[in-house]
């Protein structure tokens, strides 16, 4: 067994190539079955960010990385608990996805712009390289337990999610990083059985 690190960013595009992550959380379940959460945000170029992608995570409402700091360890409560410089923000990204698989929900997304985040900076990507995606790893569980009729493509993640005794985070709670990492984690247990 390894440690899983159920991830999420929110993004100011949905291309990395002209957007960045300016919201990371991680909820690292090590193989003792302790969970750690980690809620970031990142000062990020916004000169080509996408209006409806910091709109879908209200960037503007949220965003609390004081002027003259790269980045803050945020509360829950969208508060910061610590101003960060880059190379310390590096450090505990890495730290938190060490050896870890990583959950999500369309994770691939999520990956692209960590690892943009991380190669900019000269730093490994610390992470095994073979994410889990909540949405066919629920399709698989219900095909299994006999509910393939359930099942159609496009995969609806939301849908997917209900099916398995799941309710998706609500509006306020979606799109922001540490609910959507929750939600992952949830998926992943309900479709796995395992938990902490």
């Amino acid at each position: 067994m390894t440690a899983l690190a159920f991830t999420d960013a929110e993004t100011t595009h949905l291309d990395p190539w002209f957007g960045d992550a300016w919201e990371i959380a991680v909820i690292r379940r090590d193989t003792d079955g302790t969970e750690a959460e980690y809620l970031w945000q990142v000062r990020v170029p916004l000169y080509h960010a996408d209006p409806e992608s910091l709109s879908i995570g209200r960037y503007q409402e949220r965003f609390a990385v004081s002027a003259g700091w790269d980045a803050a360890e945020m509360n829950e409560d969208g508060t910061v608990r610590a101003r960060l410089t880059m190379p310390e923000l590096l450090f505990d990204v890495q730290e938190a996805l060490w050896d870890a698989v990583l959950v999500g929900s369309n994770p691939g997304f999520d990956v692209r712009f960590l690892t943009k985040l991380l190669q900019e900076h000269n730093r490994k990507l610390p992470w095994h390289y073979r994410p889990v995606d909540i949405a066919p790893l629920a399709a698989g569980y219900l095909v299994g337990c006999g509910r393939g009729a359930e099942v159609t493509l496009p995969y609806s993640s939301r849908g997917l999610s209900r099916a398995v005794g799941v309710e998706p985070p609500q509006q306020g709670v979606a799109h922001t990083a540490l609910g959507d990492a929750r939600w992952a984690r949830d998926v992943y247990d309900a479709a796995t059985g395992s938990g902490s």
